[in-house]
């Protein structure tokens, strides 16, 4: 930034309309200076310096002395518990701890439209007693192209820096600004995975109290936004038996943390509602319909006090600033963040030390029962092989496959996916699916470890068991960047090895199958052009030339006839005998990964299982969640 901008009164200029002048003001302050320098001779002109030291750029934040403790037990937190903290919510944490009074976060988060959770946020943070305001038409009109709305404190007319994950708007509302609040409205996707999945992002308290914002640009498609409190709004019974879906695995101590509000018709009498539950039936449209009579005439103030009863809000506002007001100690909202995040990692640490006392229990397999299990293993690799020798000879023997020879092609083209596909469900190893099948069941029932079973079936160009020759050291430029851009982008994703022989079946099916169908139509289509054409040239000598005789012109037919032929028998024949000789090798590699993978699976469970393993660090996490708790009673 020049120098000269420093000291540009931004402000006036923006209110005037204008924009910074470059260069007259520089001028006019140097002929000043001038001036000035003429009058007073023992004055010197001196350059501000525009160095910034690196030391105020990656200094540590000022943190208020009664926060130290806490601030250093998080960070440490972090860098013990990296497994089982959510990072997000524990930068949160340790940002509101910097400053005095810092900033909260409220999320109100529909179960339905977007514009619903705009209208309560409307009614919660409007001022009844001034005009309706250009923000709360903006809240009314948008809300259905699904992007998230921040409300932050400051003038309508205040400039916000474009943000992919929300937009802004500027509030000029006396809760926000008595409190330092910061509202983020967004819409709740209660279609997560069970409550028993082991990722922090599918559990539904993450999802309620780390609300995620989809991102249309950059390598993530969505950021996670953590708050303090969250307000989940929906409409009618429906959205209240999805919540309730929802928050099968919610903890009960979440209870000051989360708010449900469910929009229902008004009740006729007014009834006493308890600002300490964790639900409130609420009635937007009675809600706005008492702002507006009051905004009418302040005479109204009595129908509206009823309509605003009514409807169920006062619960919501008392809940919205509940634990917010700045004082000398730490706000109770974000001491009960960071309760919170401590209950996570401890809760995360339990259930690591009883999935590793699990898996110590499975993996203590007998001798016995590994040796019988690799007897199983040998008797079905040897009968599968066996299998796919046998049934290929008698498939490839039969009638139906005979009806694909290069002379019957001609009025069998149609047929050829069928009778291929046919082999292949039927005569490619369908007894030793089955078997091993049977074998995923005896292994199941000996206890081998359950998470094993989905490994990264190797490709099987891998297992081909053909050796590869090494590769130079020196090698051309030009031959690096082919087998550079050569590379698959498949994405091949993991899977239980019992379903590999079906798995490679299912792509022998879509890759194999549609060639050969694709190639003896190409060829039939060859054959008969060629026939055709020579057929054509023959009559067309025969009667365009007198000399040329009806035997001559025959024989160029035939010689057209022969080569179309001969060509159709050689390359179908080969084809066949390729397709016959692929699906073959591919059978072989199928058991010989299948093998592998189950030898790989009793070879993992005859290791040593190190007790210790991870024992050390949950320890060291369950001491900083210690000290962590420890700090937080001192604040």
């Amino acid at each position: 930034m020049p120098p000269w901008v420093a000291f540009v009164p931004r402000s006036t200029n923006l209110l005037k309309g204008r924009g910074i002048e470059r260069l007259s003001f520089p001028t006019h302050c140097r002929d000043t200076a001038i001036s000035r320098l003429s009058r007073h001779p023992n004055l010197r002109i001196r350059c501000a310096s525009t160095h910034v030291s690196p030391t105020a750029i990656n200094a540590r934040p000022s943190i208020p002395p009664r926060n130290k403790e806490l601030y250093n037990a998080l960070s440490e937190l972090s860098n013990a518990a990296g497994n089982f903290v959510d990072t997000s919510r524990l930068q949160l944490a340790l940002r509101g701890l910097v400053v005095e009074d810092a900033i909260v976060r409220v999320a109100v988060l529909s179960l339905g439209s977007q514009r619903t959770a705009q209208q309560i946020a409307r009614l919660l943070l409007a001022d009844p007693l001034g005009k309706e305001e250009q923000w709360e038409r903006e809240l009314e009109q948008t809300g259905d192209e699904g992007r998230p709305v921040l409300l932050q404190y400051g003038n309508e007319a205040d400039p916000h820096p474009p943000s992919p994950l929300y937009k802004t708007l500027s509030v000029p509302s006396r809760v926000l600004q008595t409190h330092n609040l910061e509202v983020l409205i967004s819409t709740l996707d209660t279609h997560l995975p069970a409550a028993g999945t082991s990722s922090m992002a599918e559990s539904s308290a993450d999802a309620i109290l780390v609300p995620i914002l989809p991102v249309s640009s950059g390598r993530t498609s969505f950021v996670p936004y953590p708050v303090h409190k969250t307000l989940v709004l929906g409409e009618g019974l429906d959205s209240a038996v999805a919540y309730g879906r929802l928050k099968s695995d919610v903890s009960s101590d979440m209870a000051d943390m989360v708010k449900v509000a469910i929009d229902l018709p008004p009740p006729m009498k007014e009834v006493d509602s308890d600002s300490n539950s964790r639900c409130s039936a609420v009635n937007i449209e009675a809600g706005t319909a008492a702002l507006a009579t009051f905004r009418l005439s302040v005479a109204n103030s009595e129908i509206y006090e009823q309509g605003w009863f009514r409807s169920g809000m006062p619960p919501l506002s008392e809940w919205l600033v509940d634990g917010l007001r700045p004082s000398n100690t730490l706000k109770p909202a974000i001491k009960r963040l960071v309760e919170s995040i401590a209950d996570e990692v401890d809760a995360k640490i339990t259930r690591a030390d009883i999935a590793q006392l699990n898996y110590l229990a499975k993996s203590a397999l007998h001798p016995d029962v590994t040796e019988s299990i690799l007897g199983h293993l040998e008797t079905w690799a040897e009968k599968s092989h066996t299998e796919l020798r046998d049934e290929l000879d008698e498939a490839f023997g039969a009638r139906n496959w005979h009806k694909l020879a290069w002379w019957k092609l001609l009025w069998r083209v149609d047929d050829v996916g069928m009778i291929t596909s046919e082999i292949l469900e039927r005569r490619w190893l369908v007894n030793a699916e089955k078997s091993c099948i049977y074998l995923a069941g005896r292994m199941e029932q000996a206890g081998f470890p359950d998470h094993v079973r989905m490994l990264n079936i190797p490709t099987q160009e891998d297992t081909s068991g053909i050796p590869q020759s090494q590769p130079s050291l020196t090698v051309p430029q030009n031959a690096t960047e082919k087998t550079i851009l050569d590379l698959s982008t498949a994405v091949r994703n993991p899977q239980l090895w019992p379903a590999q022989i079906g798995a490679s079946r299912t792509e022998l099916s879509l890759t194999t199958v549609p060639h050969l169908q694709a190639l003896s139509q190409r060829l039939v289509l060859t054959a008969l052009s060629t026939t055709s054409i020579s057929s054509a040239l023959s009559a067309l000598l025969y009667v365009s030339v007198p000399t040329f005789s009806v035997f001559e012109a025959g024989a160029i037919a035939a010689v057209g006839l022969t080569f179309s032929l001969r060509r159709l028998q050689k390359l179908w024949e080969k084809a066949r005998e390729k397709w016959q000789a692929e699906i073959r090798e591919e059978g072989r590699k199928t058991l010989k990964v299948t093998e592998d993978t189950v030898r790989l699976i009793v070879q993992s469970s005859q290791k040593p299982v190190l007790e210790g393993e991870g024992v050390e660090e949950r320890r060291r996490a369950r001491e900083m969640v210690g000290r962590v708790r420890d700090a937080l009673k001192k604040v």
